[in-house]
């Protein structure tokens, strides 16, 4: 490089501080009660916007997570969970056994959390889960059985 080159850069960069602190720009600001563009904001549709601050945090509800391990006396694939705590319920129309497992630390046993060999007369039983477990239910000798596994929020 030349070193005119080199002195007229120089120069142009001792001016333009001074030229671009001497600009003035208007403030960009939303129309009306519009949330500023950079806000994130939440809100029930037709309703007004309500920016997340430190006041307002963003709302958040529980893993939501139902999963049917048997229909129609078939056992559905094992699945996988999120974790946590979750509701266990079955019934069927005859029963042998109807068996929850998950499986083992090693990757390929299935370990039985429970066995059933009567209808739930509440609601279920509840069992707590780790993160990433995998699940299934095991048919055994039963007709008309249904199973369902349902995640509790948090």
């Amino acid at each position: 490089m030349s070193p005119r080159r080199v002195g007229v850069l120089v120069a142009a960069m001792l001016v333009a501080p001074s030229a671009i602190l001497a600009q003035t720009t208007k403030p960009i600001a939303a129309p009306g009660a519009l949330t500023p563009q950079t806000a994130i904001a939440f809100g029930a549709i037709g309703e007004k916007a309500t920016p997340v601050t430190p006041a307002t945090p963003l709302p958040v509800g529980g893993v939501r997570e139902a999963f049917q391990l048997a229909d129609r006396n078939t056992a559905a694939a094992s699945v996988k969970l999120y974790g946590g705590d979750y509701v266990f319920s079955q019934t069927c129309s005859a029963y042998g056994s109807v068996k929850l497992e998950v499986k083992g630390p090693d990757g390929t046993t299935w370990l039985a959390m429970t066995t059933r060999t009567t209808a739930d007369t509440t609601s279920g039983s509840g069992f707590a889960f780790g993160s990433g477990a995998e699940v299934r239910v095991s048919l055994s000798g039963t007709t008309g059985c249904f199973a369902s596994l349902s995640r509790v929020p948090a």
